[in-house]
C-alpha cells in the first residue's frame, strides 16, 4: 500500500466490493439454501418430515369464488380495523392504519378464501363450515359467533388486541373431523433479499423457513411447530398453536399479466382449539410480546444485525427517534474507535512527509520493483510509518454498515419514521440531497487530508462522486449513518491536526 493512508480510494473500492459480495451472497444463501426447502431439507429430519400429499386442500376453483360474504362485523381498533364476515366467522380485512395497508391481499379476495377459515378433508363440511351464516354477538373488543348446521356445529371467540394486531380465538367444533385452521397467504411484499412465504418455529426455537418456489402443492410437514406463519418482508400472518401437522400450499395468480406464486398455511387442530392469531407489521415489540422475534429475517447478517438493531431500539427507546438512534449510534462509534481515527491520522501525515523520498526511491529503482519495495518497506520502519494504519478506520466500519443495511430492510419499526423531507428512512431520498450531502462530506475528507500527489487528488474527488451515485438507491438511514460518520471523521481529523499530532 505504497501510497499509504491517504489511498482511501483503495478501501472504499474494497468496502463496494465487500458489500457487492454479502448482498449477492445473502441472497443466494438466505433465500434459496439456508431457508431450507423441503426438497433438500437436512435438519432434524426426524422432526420436521415432509409428507407429498395432504388431507386437506383449499378448494380452489370449486363454487367456493361464488360464495361472496355480504355480511360483516367491523372493530375500528388502536392500529387496525378489521372486518369480520358473518359468513363463516372469518376475517376478511385487516386494514393497517399505521401503515395504511391492508393485509388480505386481492388474490386472496379474487379466490374467496379468508384467514381463520376451518378446512376438512370433506368440501361438503368445508362449505358449510365457512359460508354459513353465524349468529354473533359483539362486546367491546369480544365477538361470539355461533352456528348449528345439521350436524356440524360451530363457534369461534374472537378476543382483539387493542391495538389490533393480536386476536386470541377459541374454536369449538362438534361433528367436524380432522379440522385444520387456515392462516392465509403470503403477503404481496417485494422479498429485498429476504425471505417471503411459509415460516415455523419449533417448541425448541429452531426456525424453518420454506422456498414456495420448491413446493410441490400441497403438501405437509409434521414436526413439533409452536408458529406457524406466512411471511413478507414487513408483515406476516402467523398463528401461536403447538400443532404436529401443518399444510402448505402453492397458489398461482396473475399480476401485471404475468403468472406469480405465493404461498398459503393451515395447521391441524383440536374440535376444541385456543388459538393466538397474529396480524399485522413484523414490528419487534409486537414480536417480542409474544416471543416471535425470529420472524424477522436478519439472515445470513444476523450475528452482526441483531445486536446492531437491539443497540439502535435502545437508543430508539431512550429518545422516541430512529434519526436520533442512528445519531447516537453513529457517534458512539466514532468515540469508541478514536484511537484508532488518531493513528490513522499520524500515518496520513507520516505519509505526507516521506512522500518526496518516495519519490526519489521510486525513480532511483524503477527498473527494480523488488529493489523498490525493500527501500520502501526499510524507509517505512525508519520513520514509524504502518502502510496498513489507515485501513482500519474504514475496516472496522464494514460490519456495522452491512448490519445497518439489513436492519433497514426488513425492520418495518424504521420504514414509517422519517427524516426531513424523507418519508422513510427505509426507502431511498426522493429528490437525492441526502446523497449529495455525503459526497459533499467525501470531498471535504480529501480536502482536509491532501495527498502529495494532485493526480490522487483528483481520484479522490472521483470516488466521492461515484460514491454520491452509488448511495443514491439505498435506504435514507444508511446514507444519514455514512454521512454523519464522514461529519464525525472530520471533526475528528481537525482535532487530531490541531491538538493530538
Amino acid at each position: 500500500m505504497q501510497n499509504g493512508g491517504t489511498d482511501w480510494k483503495r478501501y472504499l473500492i474494497f468496502l463496494t466490493i465487500v458489500f457487492v459480495v454479502l448482498v449477492v451472497y445473502d441472497y443466494f444463501v438466505t433465500t434459496q439454501q439456508a431457508t431450507r426447502t423441503l426438497q433438500n431439507e437436512t435438519r432434524r429430519t426426524e422432526e420436521v418430515k415432509p409428507v407429498k400429499t395432504a388431507e386437506v386442500n383449499l378448494y380452489l376453483g370449486s363454487e367456493r369464488e361464488k360464495l361472496v360474504p355480504k355480511e360483516f362485523v367491523e372493530f375500528d381498533l388502536q392500529n387496525a380495523r378489521i372486518k369480520v364476515a358473518l359468513e363463516g366467522a372469518k376475517l376478511v380485512s385487516v386494514y393497517d392504519k399505521k401503515f395504511k395497508r391492508e393485509l388480505i391481499e386481492p388474490y386472496e379476495r379474487a379466490y374467496n378464501i379468508y384467514p381463520l377459515e376451518i378446512l376438512t378433508p370433506s368440501w361438503e363440511t368445508t362449505k358449510v363450515l365457512n359460508f354459513s351464516k353465524y349468529d354473533c354477538k359483539k362486546e367491546d373488543l369480544t365477538l361470539v359467533c355461533s352456528m348449528k348446521n345439521g350436524t356440524v356445529e360451530a363457534t369461534k371467540v374472537f378476543k382483539f388486541s387493542p391495538e389490533g394486531y393480536l386476536t386470541q380465538v377459541e374454536v369449538n367444533l362438534k361433528g367436524v373431523e380432522k379440522p385444520y385452521l387456515y392462516l392465509g397467504m403470503t403477503p404481496d411484499e417485494d422479498p429485498f433479499f429476504t425471505h417471503i412465504g411459509p415460516l415455523f418455529k419449533t417448541t425448541d426455537g429452531e426456525v424453518l423457513r420454506i422456498n414456495i418456489e420448491d413446493v410441490q402443492p400441497p403438501q405437509t410437514l409434521h414436526g413439533d411447530f409452536l408458529w406457524s406463519a406466512e411471511e413478507g418482508r414487513y408483515f406476516i400472518k402467523a398463528a401461536r398453536y403447538e400443532t404436529d401437522t401443518a399444510v402448505i400450499f402453492k397458489v398461482s395468480y396473475l399480476k401485471d399479466g404475468e403468472t406469480k406464486f405465493v404461498g398459503a398455511t393451515a395447521i391441524a387442530i383440536e374440535p376444541r382449539a385456543q388459538v393466538l392469531f397474529l396480524g399485522g407489521p413484523k414490528e419487534y415489540e409486537l414480536l417480542k410480546k409474544v416471543d416471535f422475534v425470529e420472524a424477522i429475517d436478519f439472515g445470513v447478517l444476523k450475528a452482526i444485525a441483531y445486536p446492531t438493531f437491539l443497540v439502535l431500539y435502545y437508543f430508539y427507546k431512550l429518545t422516541g427517534s430512529w434519526v436520533a438512534a442512528i445519531f447516537i449510534l453513529t457517534l458512539l462509534i466514532r468515540i469508541i474507535f478514536f484511537p484508532l481515527s488518531i493513528s490513522s491520522t499520524r500515518s496520513m501525515k507520516k505519509m505526507q512527509e516521506i512522500a518526496p523520498k518516495l519519490e526519489e526511491l521510486r525513480k532511483k529503482y524503477a527498473d527494480d520493483p523488488q529493489k523498490l519495495q525493500q527501500e520502501m518497506i526499510k524507509l517505512y520502519k525508519e520513520v514509524g510509518f504502518n502502510p496498513f494504519g489507515g485501513c482500519l478506520p474504514i475496516l472496522v466500519q464494514i460490519p456495522i454498515f452491512f448490519a445497518l443495511y439489513k436492519v433497514l430492510i426488513v425492520t418495518p419499526d424504521l420504514a414509517l419514521e422519517g427524516f426531513l423531507w424523507i418519508p422513510s428512512l427505509a426507502e431511498k431520498d426522493p429528490y437525492f440531497i441526502l446523497p449529495i450531502l455525503m459526497g459533499l462530506t467525501m470531498i471535504a475528507q480529501a480536502w482536509i487530508t491532501p495527498s502529495p500527489s494532485g493526480q490522487q487528488n483528483r481520484l479522490m474527488y472521483l470516488m466521492a462522486i461515484i460514491f454520491t451515485f452509488l448511495f443514491a438507491t439505498f435506504p435514507s438511514g444508511l446514507v444519514l449513518y455514512w454521512t454523519l460518520n464522514n461529519i464525525f471523521t472530520l471533526i475528528q481529523t481537525w482535532i487530531i491536526y490541531k491538538y493530538l499530532s
